[in-house]
């Protein structure tokens, strides 16, 4: 089954290619599955090989394997087994194993499939909310980067979730380029995968986008302060709506400030043990969003890596602090950027609120799976437009002084 699943990616990969119409792009995309095909081949010899089965994904086979021939026969049944995000991952893993049969290493490439296409809706996000942009800067850092090509390459909720993820960015580029409708559908869909496991990243990525809407810009053309106040009316009663599951889904019992940072206390202390473990710095403390900005983006640094995942995990990190401080051109242009374009504050905002939801986690093993739901977003300030040199500046600038003093005339 394998080769079929690779040929059904092969022919998106062509269909897709044709429609971006550049020949850099279809190179990238390749090349990007290609190496997603190594990174799902490497997280099945490291969960089956040297874990030896000890992984999370060995419990969604074993719960598929019971109980797939049932459903082939028409009788779906399960059992409550544990949290709800981990039994509906069980059983999307049943269904998945309906269609294929009870082979986990096939099982790695479906849902190595679904994170990829995740990723390339984000990349047709990008290209339509920030045109201007650095597109294939973006499609480079995307496509290749380590994290993205190894952590969701497993039956797994980071696969999924990052599947879903790129359905939201997509329906939020999609609506904030005034394709409403569309963008809504898009948006729902997303809104729904994502729940089914972590209704609280789902509240992460609608709590942005509200702030993104309230923030949008308004212009007699396109946004009359009539749609952006309707548009902040559907956005705050999801993201109401949501905060409301995402606390049931938790077992939190009420929503007071208390409360919350409770139950984040309790599990940012499960995550404290292991090999991997390290002690973070809490927010409480004045250096605790900057600290958990640089552990969220660029940790492990080379010193602190106890195994060769964590390495490998480490020399990404100084790859994007190298290449954040060789952006700083770019981005000295965002607060203006951010003005103007909504789906960048959504990106931005989903940023920092992902930051400072995990900033308690102290494992770099689960931070690492973690964030690979977030840094698709950090590259985006990546891949800015380019800073126009001085010379192109003062010829823009002589023209449009032309052009107003022409229309004026």
């Amino acid at each position: 089954v394998v080769p079929v699943i690779i040929a059904i990616n092969a022919v998106l990969i062509a269909i897709v290619a044709r429609r971006e119409r550049e020949a850099w792009f279809t190179r990238i995309i390749i090349l990007g599955y290609a190496l997603k095909l190594v990174g799902i081949s490497a997280r099945y010899v490291v969960a089956y090989y040297l874990y030896g089965g000890s992984a999370d994904a060995q419990r969604y086979n074993l719960f598929a394997i019971d109980h797939y021939l049932d459903w082939r026969q028409g009788n779906v049944w399960w059992e409550e087994s544990g949290k709800v995000g981990t039994l509906n991952l069980e059983l999307i893993t049943t269904a998945v194993y309906v269609v294929i049969g009870p082979s986990v290493i096939t099982a790695f490439f479906v849902f190595g499939s679904f994170a990829f296409w995740g990723v390339y809706l984000l990349y047709r996000a990008f290209r339509i909310a920030l045109p201007q942009g650095d597109q294939k800067r973006y499609a480079l850092l995307l496509f290749l980067l380590p994290t993205v090509l190894y952590w969701p390459s497993s039956i797994g909720k980071e696969a999924w979730l990052l599947m879903f993820v790129g359905v939201t960015a997509y329906g939020a580029a999609r609506y904030f380029n005034h394709a409403v409708v569309s963008g809504l559908i898009w948006l729902a869909v997303g809104a729904a995968g994502t729940a089914l496991i972590r209704p609280h990243v789902t509240v992460l990525m609608f709590s942005a986008l509200f702030v993104a809407q309230i923030v949008r810009p308004t212009t007699k053309a396109s946004t009359s302060i009539l749609t952006k106040a309707a548009g902040v009316f559907v956005m705050g009663v999801a993201a109401a709506v949501l905060i409301s599951q995402s606390a049931e889904f938790l077992g939190i019992d009420d929503l007071s400030t208390q409360a919350v940072a409770d139950e984040i206390g309790w599990a940012s202390g499960q995550t404290a043990q292991g090999g991997s473990a390290f002690t973070a710095v809490p927010l409480n403390s004045p250096l605790g969003i900057p600290a958990a900005i640089i552990t969220l983006l660029f940790r492990p640094f080379p010193w602190e890596a106890g195994n060769v995942q964590m390495l490998f995990q480490s020399l990404e990190g100084v790859v994007l602090a190298f290449l954040t401080l060789a952006a700083w051109p770019r981005l000295k242009a965002l607060p203006t950027l951010l003005r103007r374009n909504p789906w960048l504050v959504f990106a931005l905002v989903y940023v920092l609120a992902f930051i400072i939801a995990f900033a308690g986690f102290s494992n770099f093993g689960i931070l690492a799976r973690q964030r690979a739901l977030m840094i698709p977003f950090f590259l985006v300030l990546l891949a800015l437009p380019k800073p126009l040199p001085k010379q192109q500046v003062r010829t823009r600038d002589a023209t449009r002084k032309e052009l107003v003093g022409a229309a004026h005339w």
